[in-house]
């Protein structure tokens, strides 16, 4: 599989763009959700949501990592 070159800056500025973007979809469309922290609630769908989108995060940051080398 062959990778493109990336440099940590090449990272870091890919990671700032989906923050930034992520940042505006809430505010738009879940503004409550910072506040709300329901996803600390044991047994709660929202706390299988956050573990999915965090297990997501990850892979994604492997993958451009990965790209690097």
């Amino acid at each position: 599989m062959k990778f493109l070159q990336s440099t940590d800056s090449d990272i870091h500025d890919a990671l700032s763009e989906r923050k930034a973007g992520l940042e505006r979809w809430l505010k738009d469309n879940a503004p409550s959700c910072s506040t709300e922290q329901k996803h600390l609630d044991e047994g709660t769908q929202e706390r299988a949501y956050w573990n999915y989108g965090y297990l997501s995060a990850i892979n994604d940051v492997l993958r451009l990592l990965q790209r690097t080398n």
